[in-house]
């Protein structure tokens, strides 16, 4: 018998879904409502930047959005674009990171991001004249070699009718370049629900449903998934991402289609326990997180034994999961999953927004923009802060045992007066330069204040995604491969579908990531051969 492992996957394919085997005979008669040459799946940053490549490569393109409107998590981003000063110092300090954390690492993906994110900038000006960009932060992990060469852009021209932050004034390059000046056909409501395939396993279309129909769009050189992760897909979280409960802050449309589209074809998949985590804020009644970045020094993080267990100020803001992940094999619990900020009434007040971050959806689109306010008191009065006269009062409230959350104070208060965290060495005052900081906005020349003046206060914190990059498994060319690490035949991702990135995240190099495979799935998609359907 003469099988190869094409025809062995192709007919294991078609067994699972109940289609003929027999060559061809699944589409000879099947009948296209439209036809174009490439066809995008989802529009955010990276179906954004795979249409605007194709387009410009000489391809009629359309994208295909399941949401009311595009923008991804792209849009409830911080926009941040990493854009490295220094090639070789970027290759030292990513490289870093991921060892830092082994998790399959592919070296020619790795070496396309590095060279192509030394000219984002430039590129993302190209989009729209006029667009004015900054740089607003570096390396979320300073300590390792190669940080200085770590710098976080983001779009500072505010578009007429944007909401507030990065990711909307991104989203409005984006968007102006894909419908105003390419004009390309962007079909919202628009939910794909398989790809269709030839008899020699080549991609040739999507199967989508709109308005209650299904439609069969063909992709004459082939399609590219560009629809995300899987935040809000409960059954993949359980299965990839250690910690419960997990939340999500970024975009509700992330439900993993890509995933199972793609294996649904042979896919391989990888980096499935990577995320980009930070802690969040639950809010009553709606369906995303809010993201709690919190630059006040008057804050102690407990677990649910009402102690602490970190330096809080050296939990880096996309990584709150690393922190709290810990599985206590004696309890069977996690520990620290709620985990609990701490405040006392000047740490809470003084100390800035204990949100201070313009981005998730519950901040820019949910809450219909809620602006956290600067005392945090507005949170108190809504309950989404809590709020007691006393620390055992407080620690009562909390569920917690209050002799335990009275003793962990304390013993925070008198290291704070001796100058020295005996438990983890938190520092008393930031001797980082300002000029490196992760977040300029975020700096505070102290990180640490005694928690003394009543009344005193609390939120309930969570790991709550703002995205995940596990996925179909991709080459240096996007193109998707299967478990033999060969091409599926038309078959591209890009974004954060199957990213390179691991456990180990630096922050804007998600936008970084959909802009380079975006465009260069594009423009191979646009410049491969016609697939016979």
């Amino acid at each position: 018998m003469n099988i190869n492992r094409r025809s062995l996957i192709r007919g294991v394919t078609a067994s699972v879904f109940g289609l003929p085997v027999v060559a061809g005979a699944a589409e000879k008669s099947r009948h296209w409502d439209e036809t174009f040459d490439v066809v995008v799946v989802g529009y955010g940053g990276a179906g954004a930047c795979a249409a605007i490549a194709a387009h410009d490569a000489g391809a009629k393109v359309c994208i295909l959005e399941k949401m009311k409107e595009g923008g991804g998590n792209t849009a409830v981003s911080s926009g941040g674009i990493l854009n490295p000063n220094n090639e070789a110092e970027a290759r030292k300090h990513l490289r870093g990171l991921f060892d830092a954390y082994p998790t399959d690492f592919d070296e020619a993906c790795f070496d396309v991001f590095v060279k192509e994110s030394m000219k984002l900038v430039e590129w993302i000006k190209s989009l729209k004249p006029g667009t004015e960009m900054r740089i607003y932060g570096h390396a979320g992990y300073p300590q390792v070699p190669g940080a200085d060469s770590m710098d976080k852009w983001s779009v500072s021209t505010k578009a007429p009718g944007t909401r507030r932050g990065g990711g909307p004034n991104l989203w409005a390059v984006y968007s102006h370049a894909v419908e105003t000046v390419r004009q390309v056909p962007v079909y919202l409501e628009t939910s794909v629900k398989r790809l269709c395939t030839n008899a020699e396993g080549e991609v040739t279309g999507v199967l989508a449903e709109r308005a209650g129909k299904t439609v069969s769009i063909r992709a004459k050189k082939g399609v590219i998934l560009a629809c995300g992760g899987f935040e809000f897909d409960e059954r993949q979280l359980v299965n990839s991402i250690k910690g419960s409960p997990i939340y999500a802050l970024g975009s509700p449309g992330n439900t993993g289609d890509g995933i199972r589209l793609a294996q649904a074809v042979g896919a391989d998949i990888w980096h499935m326990m990577g995320c980009n985590a930070p802690l969040g804020i639950r809010i009553p009644g709606q369906l995303a997180a809010a993201n709690f970045r919190c630059n006040s020094p008057g804050y102690i993080l407990v677990d649910r034994t009402a102690q602490r267990f970190v330096d809080e100020k050296s939990i880096e803001g996309h990584a709150g999961i690393l922190a709290v992940d810990s599985y206590d094999g004696r309890d069977l619990l996690f520990k620290r999953i709620p985990c609990y900020a701490i405040f006392d009434h000047k740490g809470l007040t003084e100390g800035g927004p204990i949100c201070n971050f313009a981005s998730g959806y519950f901040r820019l689109i949910e809450s219909g923009g809620h602006v956290w306010s600067r005392s945090n008191m507005d949170e108190v009065e809504r309950g989404w802060i809590i709020k007691a006269d006393t620390v055992a009062e407080l620690a009562k409230k909390l569920e917690l045992d209050p002799d335990t959350l009275c003793k962990t104070v304390d013993r925070w208060n008198k290291d704070v007066h001796a100058g020295k965290d005996t438990l983890f060495g938190r520092a008393i005052e930031n001797k980082l330069d300002k000029s490196k900081a992760a977040y300029d906005y975020l700096y505070n020349k102290i990180l640490s204040l005694p928690l003394e003046q009543g009344p005193f206060y609390a939120v309930k914190l969570y790991p709550c995604l703002l995205n995940t990059q596990g996925g179909p498994r991709r080459n240096a060319k996007c193109e998707v491969l299967n478990p033999f690490m060969e091409p599926i035949p038309h078959l591209w991702s890009a974004g954060e579908l199957g990213s390179f990135w691991g456990p180990v995240y630096q922050g804007a190099g998600n936008n970084a990531e959909s802009i380079i495979t975006g465009r260069i799935a594009g423009k191979n998609a646009a410049e491969a051969k016609d697939v016979a359907a």
